[in-house]
Formats: C-alpha cells, structure tokens, sequence
C-alpha cells in the first residue's frame, strides 16, 4: 500500500455523506488516504487490527480460510463500505478472522483503531454507521451458510456469477476457472463441467480466463 494524494473531506462527502461534519473533520486529520494496489493484500487471517479502512473507490474482496489453505468467498466491499469482522475484531484489539484483497486498485480512508470506540459514543452517525455494516455483513455470511448448506454446486456458482457481474458492472469475468472453484471450495473439474453445461443452455460463454454472462 502507499499514501494517496487527495482530498479526504471530498471522499468523505461522496460517500459517507451521512457522516456528522465535525465526524468528518476529526477523519480528515486522523485518517489517511491510501492506495491499495490490485491483488496487494490489506488484510490476512492472523494479522493485528491495527487499523480500519474505508473504502472510497475500488473493489475489495473478502474470503476466509481454513488451516488447509482452503478458501471461500464472503463478500465484496464497495465504496462507501467498511468491513464489519475487521470492525469487530478492532473493538477488541484482536486479529483479523479473514482475508481482504482488492480486485482492482482500491483508495481506502485509514483509520486508527484507538479512535473507534470514542466515536461509537460520541456520533451517532458513525454508530449507526456500524450497525448497519454488521447488518449487511451478517446478513451475507447467512447467504453463504445457507449456499454451502442448502444448495447444490451448481446454483452457488450461479449465484457466484451475478454475485461478480454486479459487483464489477460488467457482463464480462475476469477469472479461472481455478480461481473460481478455490473461491467456492470446489474442485476445477467440477466448475468445469459446470460452466460447460452452462454454455450450452446459452447462458454463459466461456473462453480463456474470461466467462461472459448472458443473461
């Protein structure tokens, strides 16, 4: 990561506009502007929360893993987003329980972690502000729980596709097919025939490291 040159107040009011003035003051000199370069990790299971970003522009992708290296994919953090595990496990001085990694070059407001628990006190719209991200968050690990419980492989990976196509405005899926089944804790061969028996009910087109969405 580096320091980014701009305005933190102008990223404050576009995408936390919700926030208090003299909140966004107190960010503006606590904070800093930071560039998360793509595929550079932000955060890793084990590390110390030592900070907390908010994400201004750009695209970061949550997973956990397990001791065997196994991944699966939480969720997306967009602009205007914090990540609510990294919140909690900042409370209480503790570790991070999951993986962050930008998919695209990613600007990111860097928090210091000694202030949050001040602010939850002190304004309202950064208490709220909390809540609703462990809402969201909550509410999406429950989506993830339910697919690995209830669901087959192949309408998870549905769901990963539209999940992906959203996130990225783009019909177009940059990934392998091994990125995708480590992210889904499948194996290639499964998300091979999978998207084989997709392409041919002209739902998706499949080519090197790229899947296009039909629908």
């Amino acid at each position: 990561m580096m320091e980014a040159k701009g305005n933190i107040g102008n990223y404050l009011n576009k995408n936390f506009p919700d926030f208090e003035h003299d909140l966004k003051k107190i960010i503006q000199n606590e904070g800093k502007l930071v560039l998360f370069p793509e595929n550079e990790m932000i955060m890793d299971i084990g590390q110390r929360v030592e900070q907390i970003p908010l994400i201004v522009d750009g695209l970061v992708k949550v997973f956990r893993e397990d001791e065997d290296d196994h991944e699966i994919f939480l969720y997306y953090l967009h602009p205007g987003e914090a990540c609510a595990i990294t919140l909690i496990c900042s409370a209480r001085e503790g570790y991070s329980k999951i993986k962050a990694i930008p998919v695209e070059d990613t600007l990111a407001i860097v928090l210091p972690i000694s202030k949050l628990d001040e602010w939850m006190f002190k304004y309202k719209s950064w208490y709220y502000f909390v809540m609703d991200s462990y809402q969201d968050r909550f509410e999406e690990l429950l989506k993830v729980v339910d697919a690995v419980a209830f669901r087959q492989m192949d309408q998870r990976l549905i769901e990963y596709l539209y999940k992906t196509v959203k996130a990225n405005q783009s019909n177009l899926i940059h990934e392998t097919q091994s990125q995708i089944a480590l992210e889904l804790n499948s194996s290639r061969e499964v998300i091979s025939r999978l998207l084989k028996k997709l392409e041919q009910q002209g739902r998706v087109k499949v080519s090197r490291n790229q899947i296009e969405l039909l629908e």
